[in-house]
């Protein structure tokens, strides 16, 4: 259990050491309406954080800022776009992975992927800080955190799937992103038409 509260070694685990992260987290086996809020916080945290982001390194040029779609100026429509997102995620790669023989269940991925977010707010927060000092140095480091986050999410989907094969997860992952592009695109269809409605 001190391993549960050792936030700061999760976090390090996670970054170094994900496969050790994974198995703590699986571990916890937390009910799955509490990693659905979880989740949902994220989403709204994550959210506010990115839209604090976007003011404060928002373009001088009126016009410039008029280019940055509806969807990425409002917190509310980003977050359910968020969510959705990350909804359709779990799912998809509870599915995928278990086509693939995994043995993840959807409470499994769900709990990886909450963490992830806790992981990607806590990487969101520095991205804007950096953003206010250097935006050169914020672009490296958001490139640096895409691959970074690429391997550390590889490894826990390895993990809860017990592939045993580090290939076989990014096949994983690669097979659920076209899987999702066509469900966000449907989203954001959904949620273009409800602006414009609104207009």
């Amino acid at each position: 259990m001190s391993e549960v509260i050792d936030f700061k070694g999760l976090i390090r685990q996670s970054l170094f050491a994900p496969a050790d992260a994974a198995r703590l987290l699986l571990s916890l086996q937390l009910p799955r309406q509490w990693l659905w809020m979880a989740l949902a916080l994220m989403s709204v945290l994550n959210s506010i954080v990115y839209s604090i982001g976007i003011r404060l390194s928002a373009p001088t040029d009126p016009t410039a800022m008029a280019m940055i779609p509806p969807l990425f100026q409002s917190p509310l429509l980003f977050t359910i776009f968020l969510f959705g997102g990350l909804v359709i995620t779990v799912f998809t790669l509870t599915w995928v992975g278990q086509s693939m023989g995994g043995k993840a269940q959807l409470s499994d991925i769900l709990v990886v992927i909450a963490w992830m977010q806790v992981l990607r707010l806590l990487f969101q927060v520095a991205v804007t800080v950096m953003g206010i000092l250097s935006a050169q140095l914020s672009a490296m480091f958001v490139l640096a955190g895409s691959f970074w986050g690429i391997y550390i999410l590889t490894g826990f989907l390895n993990t809860a799937h017990d592939f045993g094969n580090w290939i076989k997860a990014l096949g994983v992952m690669i097979l659920a992103g076209i899987a999702m592009a066509i469900g966000l695109t449907m989203i954001m269809t959904v949620i273009g038409a409800t602006i414009m409605g609104a207009v």
